[in-house]
């Protein structure tokens, strides 16, 4: 694969400078962590939204948490098979796999790409994965070429970016639904893969994005991940399966005993039919252990000797003894409320080091070989270099805890979302997004956008996308842009100032 960064710009002669102090992939996490887009994710929704509860994860801490998996899950396969997987451009990856997720998460992300689509007869479309790449490659204003006016983003590593891509599919040429990257993101494919890789996405197009074809697709997106990717992708998942039902669990936002009819949707799934019944009965019986385990750290069993009226001695009479038992009652209540908290963590932690241990590798060239159906001959065809190092490996799971943590993140999404709390809050999420659109999309309010915004548009720097006398489709590009650039509590405040008439200002002249 090529070295260097995504374009020919930037504090070149800097970094050589500096070669020796820090490494290009320091320089990308370093460039990640200072950036603004980072800075939101504080406030941007992973489960629950930051209007829920403040103390539980949100996208900043998840890709933290994120990171650390993934750095324990590098440095444990390096040892295994003498790897030199490069531990900070996995934390660069880690740490920017969400930057570019919209407020109010997934339902953000399916309204925004809607609304774009809409508005632009489908020729453009909006996907969170591929608008990390527009927010490293533009949004985020650290290097500007004056001279052809154009911004480079951070110009991040084209590896870094490769470790974010999870999605090797033009927008053109997807089903427009979601898992691909913009169209004007092509040339990223040609520099890393060359102009055949492109070609070979046009051939196989038509293939993939046949509803028959669910499981090809699949696999061509996993065997067109470098290791890297496949790395930050088990480790998202391992996070989602384990600490989403952790805040769930805390904020009895999940029923514990709950999971049992959600089983019942696992077993009736599009998701799981393919798998057999054998499979499916391993995955359920897996699940319930899960929960079962779960339920006996709530229902640990009080000690005899702490049962009211047996706290004192025969000495202590009348009410000094009620007394005495209330006040040891309350403390042992204290002490297993924190006794759950500690084997909560516990739990979640032997969890999440069971599924970092059953994670091994298989040499990607033989696994190609062994392939022997004709359906197959879409991976056979892939123009992809399996000596390069990023390429070598596929990530594999053991012992069937893929199956597990794909059953625990369903049943952790479905019992979130039955909550009344959850159903009603999506449903102002939902009010608000695409009221912001209609009002944003509209370029008789570009005096609304905030300056920088529309110096970029009066700078000509949407023009690429097309321009007529309504601003389409580089001024919905914008729209788009700005809206998912949004924090959860920024996008509900802007909407209050819009549409609701108690935000107006006091005026002394009233």
């Amino acid at each position: 694969m090529l070295e260097g960064r995504v374009f020919d710009y930037g504090y070149t002669d800097k970094e050589k400078k500096e070669k020796g102090v820090r490494s290009s992939f320091q320089i990308d996490r370093d460039r990640i962590i200072h950036s603004s887009a980072f800075r939101r994710m504080r406030n941007k929704t992973q489960v629950f939204g930051v209007f829920t509860l403040d103390y539980y994860r949100t996208r900043l801490t998840h890709s933290l948490e994120v990171s650390q998996i993934a750095r324990a899950l590098t440095s444990i396969l390096n040892k295994k098979y003498g790897l030199s997987i490069d531990l900070d451009l996995i934390e660069a990856v880690s740490l920017a796999h969400d930057i570019g997720h919209p407020p109010f998460g997934h339902l953000g992300e399916y309204i925004i790409n809607e609304e774009l689509k809409k508005a632009t007869d489908g020729k453009l479309g909006f996907e969170a994965n591929a608008q990390n790449i527009r927010i490293l490659n533009f949004l985020e204003k650290k290097f500007y070429d004056s001279k052809n006016n154009k911004i480079y983003g951070i110009n991040p590593s084209l590896k870094t970016i490769d470790g974010i891509l999870k999605y090797k599919m033009p927008y053109s040429l997807s089903d427009k639904n979601k898992h691909f990257i913009y169209d004007d993101d092509i040339f990223i494919l040609e520099k890393l893969h060359g102009k055949d890789f492109v070609k070979y996405l046009n051939k196989y197009s038509c293939f993939f994005n046949d509803k028959k074809n669910k499981t090809a697709k699949v696999q061509f997106f996993e065997f067109s991940r470098c290791i890297e990717c496949q790395i930050l992708n088990a480790a998202d998942d391992i996070a989602y399966a384990t600490h989403d039902i952790e805040d769930g669990v805390e904020s009895k936002l999940i029923n514990i005993g709950g999971h049992f009819k959600v089983n019942k949707y696992l077993r009736e799934s599009d998701r799981f039919l393919k798998d057999s019944t054998e499979t499916i009965n391993t995955m359920t019986e897996r699940v319930d252990n899960f929960f079962f385990k779960l339920r006996n750290i709530f229902n640990i069993p009080e000690n005899k000797k702490f049962e009211k009226g047996t706290y004192c001695s025969e000495n202590i009479k009348g009410i000094k003894h009620s007394e005495t038992a209330d006040k040891q009652e309350a403390k042992d209540r204290t002490m297993h409320h924190i006794k759950v908290k500690t084997d909560l963590k516990e739990f979640f932690s032997n969890y999440i080091s069971k599924f970092i241990l059953n994670i091994d590798l298989e040499d990607r060239k033989g696994a190609v070989k062994k392939l022997k159906s004709k359906s197959d001959n879409f991976l056979l065809d892939m123009p992809l270099d399996y000596n390069d190092d990023s390429y070598k490996y596929s990530l594999i799971w053991k012992n069937g805890v893929d199956l597990e943590i794909n059953a625990l993140k369903q049943i952790s999404y479905s019992l979130v979302m039955e909550n009344r709390e959850i159903l009603l809050n999506r449903y102002k999420a939902e009010n608000i997004i695409k009221k912001l659109y209609a009002v944003f999309s509209d370029i008789n309010n570009i005096k609304l956008y905030p300056d920088d915004f529309q110096e970029l548009f009066d700078f000509g720097f949407y023009d690429s996308f097309g321009k007529d006398d309504n601003g389409n489709p580089g001024f919905q590009v914008m729209c788009a842009d700005y809206i998912s650039g949004m924090t959860d509590m920024y996008a509900m405040k802007l909407y209050s100032s819009l549409f609701d008439a108690r935000s107006f200002a006091d005026s002394q002249h009233a």
